[in-house]
Parts: C-alpha cells; structure tokens; sequence
C-alpha cells in the first residue's frame, strides 16, 4: 500500500497534479494502489471534472466501494454523471443494502433499467430493500446472510459456511426453525470445536436482541450500545429471519443521528448537506432564521408597548441596557439544559427515568446556577451605573436596578431550563425529533419570556418603590 493511500492529503496533491498535467495513465495507477475510503475523500473536494476523471479509472467493485463512503451530495452528484449502463455494473459488484441505497438516487426510469441487468436473487433482494423506510432497520439491514437450521448438523452447517459467497468475517450464524423464524445464534468457535455429528439445537444460544423490520435507525444504536453487540437480526411481525445488521452499519447510524441533532440544534437541517447548490442551503436555513427574526421583532415590539410607562426616555435607555445580559443567561441556560435532554433522550441515558425525576435533577442544578448569577448581576447593576454620571444612578434607584435584574435573571433560567426540559419531550410525543427543540425554537421563546418578565418585574418595582 502506498503513502498516498494512508493519507488522502497526500493522495489529493499527487492526483491534482496528475490531473494538471493528464497524466492519465499514471492517475489510474495512482488510485488503483489508493483505498476507496482515501479516494472518496479526494472525490467530495475536487471539482466536477476532476471527480468525472478520478472516477471513470475506477473498475466497478472499487467504484462501489467509493460510491458507498462519500456523503450523500457526491453520491448524488457522481451518480448523475453516470450511465445506467455502468451504473448496473457497479450495482452488480455491491452488498444488497449498498446497492440499494445507490438505486435510491435514481429516478423511476433508471432504476427499471439497473434492475433489469442484474440477476434475479439480487434485484430482487435490492427491490424488497428499497420498500423500508431508509432509516428503519429494513433500510439499513443486508439481506446476505448465513442461515442454519436447528434439525441440522454442525458438519452441515460448516459446510454452508465454507461456501458462502459473501467477505464478511462470521463469529456467529443465525439459526431457524423450518418456517424460517429465527430461534437464537451458534458461534463459529463453538462449531469448530464441537462433534462435526453434534446438533446445531443442542449448542444453540437463544439468548439474542433481534429487532423488528420497522424499528427506528436510533433504537438500534441504543441496542447495539447496551449489549455490546457485532451483529443484530432483523425479523418481521412474526419473527422470521429478513436480514443482519453489523456494527459498521450502526456506527454510520450513530455519526448520522449525532449529525442531524447538532444540525437541528444549530437551526438548519440534515437536507443541507444534501446540497452544494448555495440557493438549496438557503432555503434550507431561511424557516429557522425567520423564526428568529419574528420572535426577535415580537420582542421588540414588547419593549415598545410599555415604553410610556417609564417615567422618562433616559430611564427607559437605562433598562434597555441590561435585557441582552438577561436574555443571553436565560438563553444559554436552556440551550444546555434541552442538549443535555436531547442527548439523554437519543442516547437512552434517560430512558429510564421520568420527566417528573429529570426535572427535579435539572431544576436543582438551575436553582443553583440562578441563584449565583442572579445574585453577580444584581451586585453589579450598581456599579455599572454609578461609573456613568450622565445616568440616573441614585442609591434608590441603582438599587431597584440591581434587584429587578437579579430577580429576572433568577425567573429566566429557571423558565429556559423548564422549557429545555418540557419542549424536549413534548415534540417526541407528537413525533417530531426533540432536537428542534434545543435550536432557535427554545432561544426565541426564552428571549420573548425573559423580556416579558423583566419589563413588568422592573415596571412593579419602580411604580411601588420610587416617588
């Protein structure tokens, strides 16, 4: 193996320069000693013509390895490039999930004409793929799978193991009974070192998770996190054997899922990776901006309906001073109390316990937080405006200052970690993923509250307390 191939750095200049020079020939050396993780790497930051190039080198087994490690934008890109014709032989090479997530990409047309081409054990199992959901275990399981029957012999079941077609290293086989449906496991240690006469049902182990066909991509992480497994089967409603899933395929769910909730919670969406068009990112973005834009105008519009209760514009100035330290605190607050709750939830860190135990958790760790904030802040509202003789700082008025930003701190994180807490769950229990929750949503919310309270708790204090 090549430098070039453990570091795609290096691969990239050498093949920016074998392209700046067409030195076809030697490019197509240079990526056949390349792995195809290096080479999809190199693929997603070259331009088109260069991607068409480093791509028309590649023979089909390698370029559906390639095709199955860049991210879905390339994917699409590159595919579009491609002809059905060399799409189907591509396909051909792939493991029946890969090749159906590359069949996904095409339209109606396209696909009729890949599926055609390929043998019928393979299209179909790619056709039957094709009708999960992308992110259920149907959509992500391989249907290429040793299966073993219980009334069978270990001698018979080495034997369909030594002629599986398939690459994958087997620690275990699935077993069934005569109607298909999955009744545990037989490592391949324990056949190799048991009687070749012996019973595969006299050394089975049934003690295996197996996941339904239609379970979310997310519950199968948790699963394979909790016990620690290699591999999962995939069975339908009546517990028969459909496929596999392997650790590979849930690490690609877990940088996913991860993915989506930082995406979600930063305001934009997983469709804009989808994109390398600036007019699609956009559109992407523009909702979650324009929540905030609205949220933003309605406080605004806040602080202006209670503007004539100020005894003058230089007291208003002077309370108008202190909302971006109130609503920045409550905000921030929040935002780590619903990441806190997100991750919980998608983790299943949380599973286990009630909204009622992880309210009472997080509102012990706010009270704390609110309390020393607001305490600093109402401290500080004095001395701020004792520095600045130009404001009216008497010690009655710095005074009420001080107790009105320290107690609106106090309510707004007490109220942004309550919403981090509730949002959360509310969106999961009307199906929508609870990271949206911890995005703009949840910061606008907290800066109109936080706003709200401050302006009334400010204009109580100083129509009771001041002559």
């Amino acid at each position: 193996m090549s430098d070039a191939a453990q570091n795609p750095k290096v691969l990239l200049e050498r093949i920016e320069a074998l392209l700046e020079t067409a030195s076809y020939g030697q490019l197509s050396l240079e990526i056949a000693n390349a792995r195809p993780a290096d080479i999809a790497e190199v693929i997603e930051v070259v331009d088109e013509i260069s991607r068409q190039l480093i791509f028309s080198s590649l023979d089909p087994k390698s370029a559906g390895e390639v095709l199955d490690k860049v991210d879905d934008a390339t994917r699409g890109e590159v595919i579009d490039d491609l002809s059905s014709e060399k799409i189907t032989d591509i396909v051909a090479t792939m493991p029946p999930d890969e090749a159906a997530d590359v069949v996904a990409e095409l339209d109606d047309q396209q696909t009729e004409a890949v599926l055609e081409h390929i043998a019928d054990p393979e299209s179909d199992q790619i056709e039957a793929l094709l009708k999960y959901d992308e992110h259920s275990a149907g959509g992500i399981m391989t249907s290429d799978l040793i299966q073993i029957k219980m009334s069978e012999k270990i001698s018979g079941a080495l034997s369909q193991i030594r002629n599986a077609e398939y690459d994958d290293v087997y620690f275990h086989v699935f077993v069934v009974d005569d109607n298909g449906k999955l009744k545990g496991t037989v490592g391949l240690f324990t056949l190799i070192r048991n009687d070749p006469d012996t019973l595969v049902s006299d050394v089975l182990d049934e003690e295996i998770p197996a996941v339904g066909v239609s379970a979310d991509q997310e519950e199968i992480a948790n699963t394979f996190r909790k016990y620690d497994l290699m591999v999962m089967p995939v069975v339908d409603s009546v517990g028969c054997l459909l496929g596999r899933i392997t650790v590979d395929d849930v690490v690609d769910v877990m940088e996913e899922e991860a993915e989506e909730d930082v995406l979600l919670m930063a305001g934009t969406h997983p469709n804009e990776l989808d994109s390398h068009k600036a007019f699609d990112v956009a559109k992407v973005r523009l909702p979650w901006l324009m929540t905030c834009l609205i949220g933003s105008m309605v406080s605004s519009l806040i602080l202006l309906c209670f503007q004539d209760q100020f005894p003058n514009l230089t007291t208003f100035a002077t309370v108008m001073v202190f909302i971006p330290a109130i609503a920045a605190m409550g905000g921030n607050s929040g935002l780590q109390t619903a990441t806190i709750v997100v991750r919980g939830m998608a983790t299943g860190d949380l599973a286990g316990m009630e909204i009622g135990q992880i309210y009472l958790r997080e509102s012990r760790v706010a009270l704390i937080v609110a309390l020393i904030c607001g305490l600093v802040s109402g401290g500080l509202v004095p001395l701020i405006l004792s520095s600045y003789p130009g404001v009216h700082s008497g010690s009655m008025h710095g005074g009420l200052m001080g107790l009105s930003v320290a107690l609106s701190m106090f309510i707004a994180i007490m109220l942004a970690t309550s919403l981090g807490i509730l949002l959360p769950f509310m969106f999961k229990r009307v199906g929508v993923d609870p990271a949206i929750s911890s995005g703009p949503l949840v910061t606008t919310a907290n800066d109109i509250i936080s706003n709200l309270t401050y302006i009334l708790l400010t204009l109580f204090l100083f129509h009771h307390f001041l002559p």
